[in-house]
């Protein structure tokens, strides 16, 4: 009797976005990129200032996200743009400034975010409540809210709203986080309805098992992405490995691209299958 030896994870590949080349990305594109100090934020900078294109990252901390900024290189261009993006006066005042430097704004990716420090529903408080939604849902609306008119004009866009699994899978504890997120998927299909007619695709990336900790109210704003925490447990992914930053930018970039010109409404769900099981 034989017996079936155990699987070798596939290794992670991390990707040098200075080789990628995709059909509707070229040094005269120019992302929008809210939540730029996070981590998946600004990876995607780093991908899209690599591959030779224009990025401006949004931060709450106004005098911290230029140095953020800066310390992305490549053959394109980024700069840092002060903003919350619960505030609508915010969102298009960040809209404006991008719209003067480089006349055009072709991909808005929406990574701010804010976590809810598991709390039971015993313990949701008011004020936790309206700071989650705030980032994650209401931000999100007022970013599209500003950015859409441009769009409009220019026949053609590429919104990507960046929700989780989540907002799919019930866990305890996080009740606040999880149906901010399970808003925004509803809430891209509404704006994917809205603005198709228009040229514009809103889809949006549901990752899980993400390398960095999620900012929560009670964390400081602004800063580098945070090292990587303990990679945990990957027992229960079918791919049997946690996911890495290039994971979540490669669905993200791809969506930006003409590659997904007929693709709208949909969530693309980077999560190495975990959510397929019960």
């Amino acid at each position: 009797m034989t017996t079936e030896a155990t699987p070798t994870p596939r290794p992670a590949v991390e990707l040098d976005w200075s080789t990628v080349t995709l059909p509707g990305i070229s040094s005269d594109s120019v992302f929008l990129i809210t939540g730029g100090s996070g981590a998946i934020g600004y990876h995607v900078a780093e991908a899209v200032v690599q591959m030779g294109a224009k990025a401006a990252i949004t931060g709450r901390n106004a005098a911290n996200i230029g140095e953020v900024a800066a310390t992305i290189s490549g053959p394109g261009e980024c700069i840092g743009l002060g903003g919350d993006v619960a505030i609508e006066a915010d969102c298009h005042r960040v809209v404006e400034a991008v719209l003067a430097r480089w006349g055009r704004l072709d991909v808005l990716v929406q990574c701010a975010a804010m976590g809810d420090s598991g709390r039971g529903i015993e313990n949701v408080t008011a004020e936790a409540f309206d700071g989650v939604f705030g980032a994650n849902v209401k931000g999100t609306m007022l970013m599209v809210k500003a950015a859409a008119p441009a769009m409009k004009r220019q026949g053609k866009g590429k919104i990507i709203n960046t929700s989780s699994i989540a907002g799919i899978r019930a866990a305890s504890g996080r009740s606040i986080y999880g149906a901010s997120k399970a808003a925004l998927h509803h809430l891209t299909r509404i704006q994917a309805t809205e603005l198709g007619p228009h040229g514009i695709n809103v889809t949006c990336v549901s990752p899980g098992q993400t390398p960095t900790r999620l900012k929560t109210m009670e964390d400081a704003t602004g800063g580098r992405p945070e090292a990587q925490p303990g990679p945990g447990s990957a027992a229960r992914i079918p791919l049997r490995r946690r996911g890495v930053l290039d994971d979540y930018v490669g669905p993200i970039m791809f969506l930006a691209s003409d590659l997904s010109d007929y693709l709208t409404g949909i969530d693309i769900v980077a999560d190495g299958g975990s959510t397929v099981l019960q």
